[in-house]
């Protein structure tokens, strides 16, 4: 096996360093360790202070057998699909990574998300699943951190468990920000610190960091997506408009990008132009849901009702936060409290952006809405109301 390794200014594309290394396949973790020795000396970076204790924690999280890395990659590549079967395979390729190596604290790290999306991200999931996958997503996480306190990926685990699973929003954040200490330039973790702080009503937060993220990955389009998410929180629609218009662009399939512009379009008060943007959409869940707010807010009762009893009808196992969205379009309250009590009770994440959906917090002032949020926990219980 050979690898080159080039260091190239950004600038005028000048050579700063390089090197070529022949190795046994066998021994491509040294090589892994030895290469990113080789560039931190190079670029006279110190990551995570000194006295060698980056290579210490990097030599923590690598197998001993390649045969378990391999399997970690593959659970890696059906993660980011992000369906449930995707899921479910992730989870059996980091399990075999476990029962190869069952001292690898990233595979064990690396199982809980996935599980955690099983319980949260599909209302149509067996509840003997969701308890199985619930129980799988604690005992990983804990593991992880067992093995290793000092992986960044052990406290991301541990983050998600306490967001989306206990509903311990100031648990999550200490956990998110222990991660970061680890690992400073992550920014996977930076974007999931930014959810939080949306989530929290911290919207100013979340976008700095979701601008910290996009620097550290400009071609991430979910990074783009999410910072868009956040301006349109926070009534910027013009530059919420251009940020999707990025993540279109890096990735013109990419979910939710299209029903994030037909709501800033709702928003703005053009319901015709956020009807033709929903149908735009590349994704079903998202376009149906788009189409219901868009034909809710174009004041069509008969094509209103309509779409809204497809998105029930379509996709109302996966989308009680979706619903209740609409519902709060809809100036119907009631029905709007009855679905995100429903979300609560499925663990549908999206209940958790409370705060942060403009139809949703167009009720603050309503006690139920005040109630609703203290109970998910983006709200402490003596917070004056947003």
């Amino acid at each position: 096996m050979r690898i080159a390794v080039e260091l190239i200014k950004s600038g005028d594309g000048a050579s700063v360093w390089s090197e070529t290394y022949d190795r046994e396949l066998k021994d491509i973790f040294a090589v892994q360790s030895e290469i990113a020795g080789a560039v931190a000396k190079q670029l006279k970076v110190a990551l995570l202070g000194n006295n060698g204790q980056a290579a210490q924690l990097a030599a923590a999280a690598t197998p001993q057998n390649i045969e378990a890395y391999n399997a970690l990659l593959q659970g890696n590549f059906h993660f980011y699909l992000r369906t449930a079967d995707d899921f479910r395979k992730a989870i059996g390729y980091y399990e075999e990574a476990i029962r190869l190596d069952p001292r690898y604290a990233l595979a064990y790290a690396k199982l809980t998300p996935p599980a955690v999306n099983l319980v949260t991200g599909f209302g149509h999931i067996a509840t003997k699943e969701k308890e199985e996958a619930m129980a799988k997503a604690r005992a990983s996480a804990k593991s992880a951190l067992a093995l290793d306190p000092n992986l960044s990926e052990a406290h991301l685990a541990q983050a998600l468990i306490l967001e989306l699973l206990d509903l311990n929003l100031a648990g999550a954040e200490a956990e998110y920000r222990r991660a970061l200490e680890l690992a400073p330039q992550n920014p996977h973790t930076i974007n999931d610190l930014a959810i939080l702080m949306a989530e929290l009503a911290r919207l100013d937060e979340a976008v700095a960091l979701a601008q910290r993220a996009i620097a550290l990955d400009p071609l991430r389009s979910t990074f783009h997506y999410a910072l868009a998410h956040f301006l349109v929180a926070l009534g910027r629609y013009d530059q919420a408009e251009a940020t999707l218009r990025k993540a279109i662009e890096l990735q013109p399939t990419s979910a939710q990008a299209y029903a994030e512009l037909a709501i800033i379009q709702i928003l703005r008060g053009n319901p015709g132009a956020a009807a033709e943007l929903a149908k735009q959409e590349t994704d079903p869940f998202w376009r149906t849901y788009a189409l219901a707010l868009a034909q809710s807010a174009n004041g069509d009762g008969a094509e209103a009702d309509a779409a809204l009893k497809r998105l029930i009808e379509e996709i109302a196992d996966e989308s009680d936060s979706q619903i209740a969205s609409v519902y709060a379009l809809r100036k119907e309250p009631d029905k709007m409290f009855e679905w995100l009590e429903h979300a609560c009770n499925t663990h549908d994440s999206g209940a958790n952006e409370l705060l942060s959906d403009p139809f949703l917090r167009a009720y603050k002032d309503d006690p139920r809405f005040i109630a609703f949020a203290q109970k998910i926990g983006v709200m402490p219980k003596t917070a004056p109301k947003p």
